[in-house]
Formats: structure tokens, sequence, C-alpha cells
């Protein structure tokens, strides 16, 4: 306790004891190097690669049978560091009292709660486990065409480099209790029991989504593998089960507010067997989305930014999102924190940062740094709150216009672009059950998969046109994706497609059952798995996982969906649009704040904002495959996006976010957008009353041309134009800078005549702010050094040339004959014209990034 994710599983050390003189040791085995080699081999590497003593305590006496007696506070209360790091710092061994001692056939829970240093109680929690190696269970290799956790160590006695790196995928050890049978009950089947502390309004859906698996084990003869029971503190059922006893797995609920998932287990490090697991479940993703817009827009903003590009945007903090739309009082203080980090290993990509001393910290935690990966951190959960909050929105909305229709008001009869509340229904803290429910059975079967040794699938979501989902085709018949263990948005449905398709998935994927398959199946050789193996080309079996999301691959991406996220991104975009219109007379009900106006807006703006950054993913793009030659199909592993497909990303970006009308905004809406006013919650308190109009926007606009005008974004473009034969089509960097700028400049093409005043200007203050944010970057990239890669020689050279461009436009605007400027855009087009002379003018000194 005293950690906010109290329960999870912190580290952990596979440790034996050894005697020494008065002295007992714990001693952790070198397992991550051994050898199958020979004796010579087998010697040499027991000589270089030896154990660790983790720490030692005195023995105070020894009893019959050689028997040792310690003290187990001196051991866990006075080494508390040596075990869970920082975590375990500043622990006062003199004030420490158990909390929790249990003994139980195969583990001791031990836990001590004592001050730190600044006088907060913690308790650390001791999980004492025996491991007793199965006879029968035989270790399967993974494969990277298929996403399991693995346990993995180098084998020194192999000399190639695919022999000597070891991956076993980890599982459960399933065997049929009759192997006579096709189909069989197991022996020993994973039992998981449903905490208590389980609302009783979500229990059954969170057993529909733990049993969802057993299809895919009965599809390879394994009959009931998992079993799920409800412990009942009224009825007295199964309340004997402690969750604290390995013998039993269970399923554990919060209510902390956090929106969050995690599905980790324990392993056996030797063989990679999975030994135990539980579930912890939280409500915070359910609630009334209250999570400040300020600290999500950057989250979705840098959503599979890079290294390279993170590591740039520490030199450049104008152009980062982090920056830019973070509160303009919060702005100077996210600079400092960024600059203090100073230059990271990656660019303090999240990858690079985990660590093993506490999992559930970071994004990559359980997957390096250690023998057996395990399932860290999930952000499955946070996904949806997002989505949730637009869809409570929508049905809100949605019963306004049933009260509008009782009360003879005319309104939208397009039934199929909105939930039906014209019956009585079941709400579930304030949501529909048919709609909430399946939502926690498909959480709940994500978190699952990892318990049982799978790994995220971010490709799954590409298996099927957002049209085709949204059709009787594939409605109640299939799934909508190709996994369950992809980060999934819920489906909401507005006017791309024939009717409103599941909301999510109905059971499990294709690509799970093919991996459970290849995990799980009882082979009868070793050939079994290259069958299973030959459908990788399968379009329904598209995989990446965590690490691929900073690459190339568009579709290795959390939050995206269907096979054309641009008709999602434009579905996306109607929902935002059918919202603004409606914020004021329909969402804000009488007697309610009017910062819920406020809210409403700024949640489209984050949906506005995830499409957008979606849709940047794509230029530059990928598609990227873990095939191996000979595999069927015969796909390229690198395949450069069409040109089309990267020309319609790119202009829907620029459609949708450096229009002025893709916003939405007008005088009413800005005037209703109040805010509340307590002061014991700061961060609304410090918020403007009025709201930040052109903040806000141009910290989106400043945003998406950092999506596009990144090194890496344009690293990529640049190496696809070689990788894309001469004679085909191909998004090029000139094209690129020209799209720009024929969208941030297009009041200069052909302004209307008329005379322009300060009320009524010939370029509006959003465009004028967006016009000077892509100059200066144009300028920035126009000078060597700026930018990073083999691409910015021609960058620099190309910028270059689009100011002088520019300047030519400006000047000839500035003398066309019945035109009168007003003096907003006559100062900025007169200072644009002036900085662009002096950047073309100026002198450079060689190696340096200063004019």
């Amino acid at each position: 306790s005293g950690e906010t994710y109290a329960g999870l599983q912190a580290g952990e050390r596979y440790v034996y004891f050894k005697r020494l003189n008065k002295q007992l040791l714990i001693i952790e085995p070198n397992l991550g190097v051994r050898s199958t080699g020979d004796l010579e081999s087998r010697a040499s590497v027991k000589r270089l690669f030896t154990d660790r003593v983790v720490t030692s305590v005195p023995i105070l006496t020894v009893l019959s049978k050689n028997r040792p007696v310690f003290d187990m506070d001196a051991l866990l209360v006075g080494s508390a560091s040596k075990f869970f790091g920082s975590k375990g710092a500043g622990f006062n061994a003199r004030l420490a009292q158990i909390k929790t001692a249990k003994a139980f056939p195969s583990n001791v829970e031990l836990a001590f709660t004592a001050p730190t240093g600044n006088g907060v109680l913690k308790t650390l929690h001791y999980s004492i486990s025996s491991i007793t190696p199965s006879k029968t269970y035989k270790p399967r290799m993974a494969d990277q065409r298929v996403g399991y956790f693995t346990t993995s160590y180098t084998d020194l006695g192999k000399y190639t480099d695919e022999q000597k790196k070891v991956r076993y995928i980890n599982r459960w050890h399933l065997e049929k209790a009759d192997p006579k049978l096709k189909v069989s009950p197991v022996k020993n089947p994973i039992i998981f029991y449903i905490e208590h502390t389980t609302p009783v309004r979500y229990r059954r859906w969170v057993r529909e989504g733990v049993l969802m698996w057993n299809k895919a084990y009965e599809k390879i003869g394994l009959a009931d593998a998992i079993e799920v029971y409800y412990q009942d503190a009224v009825t007295g059922a199964y309340m004997e089960k402690d969750p604290e006893d390995a013998r039993y797995n269970f399923i554990r609920w919060l209510n902390n507010d956090v929106g969050t998932a995690i599905g980790p287990s324990r392993v056996n490090p030797l063989t990679g067997q999975i030994l135990d697991a539980d579930i912890i479940l939280t409500d915070g993703w359910i609630r009334h989305y209250w999570k400040q817009f300020n600290d999500i827009l950057p989250e979705i903003a840098m959503e599979g930014f890079a290294p390279e590009t993170l590591a740039w945007l520490k030199d450049h903090p104008d152009w980062d999102p982090r920056v830019r739309l973070a509160h303009p009082s919060q702005r100077g203080s996210i600079r400092a924190q960024l600059a203090a980090l100073g230059a990271e290993a990656y660019g303090g990509h999240a990858l690079a940062k985990a660590d093993a001393e506490l999992i559930g910290d970071n994004e990559y935690d359980g997957l390096h740094g250690r023998i057996s990966q395990v399932n860290g951190f999930c952000r499955a959960a946070d996904c949806k709150s997002l989505d949730l909050a637009a869809m409570r929105l929508e049905l809100e909305l949605a019963r306004e216009g049933i009260d509008g229709e009782k009360d003879g008001e005319k309104t939208d009869k397009s039934d199929e672009k909105k939930p039906s509340l014209k019956k009585p229904e079941v709400l579930i803290d304030g949501v529909p059950e048919w709609f909430i429910g399946p939502l926690i059975a498909e959480l709940v079967a994500h978190e699952v998969g990892h318990t049982i040794g799978l790994r995220h699938n971010f490709k799954a979501s590409s298996i099927h046109a957002f049209e085709k989902i949204n059709s009787d085709e594939l409605k109640g018949k299939e799934t909508l994706a190709g996994s369950v263990m992809d980060y999934l948005p819920i489906n909401m449905y507005k006017g791309i497609g024939k009717k409103q398709g599941d909301y999510t998935m109905i059971g499990i994927g294709p690509y799970d059952h093919w991996a459970i398959e290849y995990g799980y199946s009882i082979l009868k050789s070793e050939k079994d798995l290259k069958k299973i193996l030959d459908r990788v080309s399968d379009p329904k079996l598209q995989f990446a996982t965590d690490e691929d999301t900073i690459g190339p691959d568009p579709f290795a991406r959390r939050y995206d969906f269907s096979s054309n996220p641009i008709q999602y991104a434009r579905n996306q975009m109607n929902i935002v649009k059918h919202h603004r219109g409606r914020l004021i007379d329909k969402f804000v009900k009488d007697g309610q704040s009017w910062a819920k106006a406020r809210y409403g807006y700024q949640l489209t703006l984050s949906l506005q904002a995830r499409a957008l950054s979606m849709m940047g993913n794509w230029i530059g793009g990928s598609f990227v495959n873990r095939d191996k030659k000979g595999d069927p199909g015969n796909r390229y592993p690198v395949t450069p996006v069409p040109a089309k497909l990267q020309r319609e990303s790119l202009d829907f970006v620029l459609e949708n976010s450096f229009k002025d009308k893709a916003f939405g905004l007008n005088t009413e809406l800005l005037r209703r957008m109040g805010s509340d006013r307590w002061i014991d919650n700061l961060s609304r308190s410090m918020d403007n009353a009025t709201w930040p109009v052109h903040e806000k926007v141009m910290g989106i606009q400043a945003s998406s041309l950092t999506m596009i005008l990144n090194p890496t974004t344009l690293g990529r473009v640049y190496d696809n134009e070689f990788l894309v034969e001469s004679d085909k089509d191909a998004l090029t960097l000139p094209e690129i800078l020209n799209k720009i700028d024929d969208a941030v400049w297009t009041e200069l093409k052909s302004p209307a005549k008329g005379d322009y005043s300060a009320r009524n200007p010939m370029i509006s203050s959003l465009r004028r702010n967006l016009q000077r944010e892509y100059l200066e970057r144009l300028v920035s990239l126009s000078m060597p050094g700026n930018l990073r890669g083999a691409s910015s020689r021609p960058l620099a050279n190309l910028a270059s040339q689009q100011l002088r461009g520019l300047a030519k436009r400006i000047d000839k605007v500035q003398k066309i004959e019945g035109i009168k400027v007003d003096p907003y855009s006559a100062a900025h087009l007169s200072e644009a014209a002036e900085l662009i002379k002096k950047t073309l003018n100026a002198g450079i000194v060689y190696g340096s990034t200063k004019i």
C-alpha cells in the first residue's frame, strides 16, 4: 500500500539459499547465459558467468536436520531496498510492523508496514514461492511470427546467431485428461476466481470475457481449459480462497478512479511454464471522463513518435507537442523538465526506460531486462475511456432527441446513425448494459490473453474495411478485428457504412485462435508447428506488437481502426461535427454548469487530434511483415505505402487542422464555454475563465506540423523515393512542402478584391498564427544541421526554395490593385517578408545552426 497501484506485482527474483559460515546467503543464479555444448563449453560458462549474492543475513541458530534459523525482519525489512529498489528506500526498519503473515502450501506471504522518509506509511509485501518443475512439461520454441511473451537465455554452446539465442514461449501446462479423445477435458484447467470486490452488476460480463478463450482451446481438443467461479461475501461462496494463495488465480477489482487493467503472471524462468496469474481491473475508465485534456492531447499527438524524433525534439522544444499542447502556465516547467533530463538513450523513449524494479509504472514494463517476459503494463482500458466519454455524449444527445420528439420538436430521423433509446433499458452507471457489458467482456478477454502468454497485437484492427464492419455482412457474424489483444477503439458509426456495426468484439478473433493453436496444440511432431506457421500470410492473421509501434508500419498502431483508417478518421470527424453542433442546446441541460460545454468541446478536440495523429502516421509509411523466406505468399518484409494513400492521409491532416472551419468555433459557442471555479481542484481552477481559442487551435496546428515535418517522417519519405521503382508513383519531399504551402498560404493565391479591416481581415487571426508558425518552421529547416538524417540537406535546399517563392507571392499580393489590406494582415505579411529576406541573405557559419 501507499502506492496508487497497490496490489500489482513488483519485480521478482529467482533465488536459492546457501550457508557460508554463520551467514545465510540469498543468491540469484545466472540464468541469462547457459551452455548446452560440450564439457569444456559448460565449464567455461560456469566459470565466467557466475551467480550473484543479493544479500545475506546472520544465522541465529541451527535446528535439527541442519535447519538454519534467521531473523526475517533483518532480511526483508532491513534489506528492503535490495528487493524493492527505490520503492524500498527510506523504509524505517525501527518502526516496522508485521501487517500480514500467511503460509500456504506453495508460498508464504509477508507484509511489513513502516513510515518512509516523508512519514507516509507504506506496506511492502513479499511473496515467497517454491517452484517445483513439472516432469511432463516440454518448453516450446518461440517464433516472431506469433506474439507470445518469452523466457530466453543465451546458449554459448552454440555458434550461430539463430541458435545462440534460445527463446521459449510462456504458456500454461495443459494436458488432455484422456489423450484418446479428440476433444478431452483438461487435467489441470486454468481456474479464475472473480473476487468478491467486483461489483455484482459487472460480474457476468467479467466471466464472459474470461470464457471467450475456451473456443480456441476446444478447437485444438482441450475442452473447458479455463474455468471461472464467483467469490461472494454474502453467500460465502469460495470465500476460503485467498487471492494471495499461489494455487489460485484471481480477478481483482480496484476502486481507485484510475483507468487501467493489467494481467501479469508468474513464470518458471527455466522453462517458460506459467505458474499462476492474476488480473487487476480498475473502475476509472467507466466513470465520467474528467481526465485533463491538457494531459491527454500530448499523449495522442506523440503516439508513434520514433526515438530519433524524440531525441531531436529535445533540441527543438518549440516543435514538441508536449510543450505546444500544454497549458501556457505549464510550458516553462515542461521545457525545464525535458531539458533537465539531458541527452537520453533512444531519445528517452519509454521502451528504453523500462526497468524490472516495479511492474506497472512504465508502458514497456515486463518486456526486457528480465529472463521471463510478463505483461507489466497495459493501456487497453485507458484507450476505451476516451471513446466511452464520447459515447456518453452520444447517448445524452440521443436521449435529448427522444425528449424533443415527445415535446413535438423536429429531430434527426436517421435511427441507424445513433443508438436507439426508445425502449426501456437497464442502465449501469449511466450507460446501457447492452453497451458497457460487452466492453468489459472484451477488456477482460484482453487481460486474460496476457495471462495465458499472449502479447499485444496492434495490427489486428486492420483486417476489415470500415464500411464492412458497419454492415449486415459482418455485424454479429464475425469479430470486427483479428484479435482482442489490440487496443481497439469503440466502433461508433456516423454516416460511413450501411448501419451501426458491433460496438466492440463479440469474441476472440482469428489471430487469437491461431496463436492458441501454435502455443497449446498437442503436437505429434515438430512439423505440426510448421503447418500452423504456414498460414502467416493469411490477411486475418496480421501481427505487430509494442516495439513495432515506433516503426514505419501505419497499421502497427494503438487506437487505430479498420483496413482503411482514412474512412474511420472521416467518420470520427463526422462525429466531431455532429456533437459540436449540439453542445449548447442539447448537451448542457438546465441547471448544469456551462463548463460542460467546454468539456464536450475539448472531448471532440481529443477525437479530432487522434484522427490527425493516426493519419499522420501514414506519411512516409511502409507495411512491415514478419514472414520468413519460403513462407506462402512470398510477401516483402517491407513495402512502401502506396503514394495515393499517403496523399489522402496528408490531405486529411491539412484539411482537418489548417482550416478555420475544421474547429467548428463561433462566438456563441466560445462565450458559452465556461469553467468550474472550485479552488479545491487546482488544475481546473487555474484554467482561463475564457477558453483560450488561439492557444488551443495553435497547439493542434503546431502538433500537426510536427507530425509531418519531423526527421523520422521526412527521412522515411526520402528513403521511400529510393524503394519505389523510378517509373512508379511515389510521394516526394517537394510535393509535401508544396501541399503544406498551398494549405497554409491559401489567401495569397487569388485574394478577393475589397476593403479589408481589422474586424474583417483578409487573413483571419487563426490563419495568421498558422502562417507564422509554418514560416518559422521553414526558416528552421532551411538552416544546415537543424534537421537530422540524410534528408536534412535536400530539405534545407527545398525550404530555401519555398522561402524564395513565398517572398515573391507576398510581394505580388501587396501590389494587387483593388485590395485594401487590413492592418493585421498588412503587418503580418510585411514582417513575414522581412524575415524571409533576412534568412535568405544571412551569412551562415559552416557547422552551425545559427544565422
